[in-house]
């Protein structure tokens, strides 16, 4: 009896829609703070510039994607391998 693992294929699909969303907002963020500026804001009870945030913004986008995007493709990968197993929807 072969199970559908339906869940796992739209997990894959809302990571990979989850990285681009993730890096489309947090790359607006950083514009908007690089080229507004503004207020220091308190992190961790540290103040930084705002410029320096939005920098940091560019950081946590490339991290956010990665991540987002790497959890997607481990997910492919182990339907794949699933796929390819005795009693898998690929094997005999």
């Amino acid at each position: 009896m072969a199970q559908s693992y339906q869940f796992l294929r739209v997990s894959a699909k809302v990571f990979k829609v989850l990285a681009w969303v993730a890096l489309a907002l947090q790359v607006i963020t950083g514009l908007v703070l690089l080229v507004t500026g503004g207020e220091p804001v308190l992190i961790a009870g540290v103040e930084l510039p705002a410029r320096l945030v939005g920098v940091l913004n560019f950081v946590a986008a490339g991290l956010y994607f990665f991540s987002f995007w790497l959890m997607s493709g481990l997910i492919r990968l182990l339907l794949d391998i699933r796929s390819t197993l005795p009693g898998g929807q690929g094997g005999s």
